[in-house]
């Protein structure tokens, strides 16, 4: 199965920053090819790696690999 990324949401720490040795994750908002919505979070810097972003077309192995 595919999905489209429609959303990003990224954790917003404010001025306390993220604590020693936390790694900030980012939350992906799918839609897939049938039309159902599903929800992810992987770590946010992966996300950049894989050049994750809005409108982004990942298959269920990418999801099965990488998020949680």
């Amino acid at each position: 199965m595919k999905y489209k990324i429609t959303d990003l949401i990224e954790p917003d720490n404010g001025c306390e920053g993220f604590m020693p040795g936390e790694e900030p994750m980012v939350t992906l908002i799918l839609l897939s090819d049938t039309g159902e919505e599903r929800t992810v979070q992987l770590p946010d810097m992966l996300a950049y790696r894989l050049k994750w972003d809005v409108g982004t077309e990942i298959r269920e192995q990418d999801i099965t690999e990488y998020c949680k």
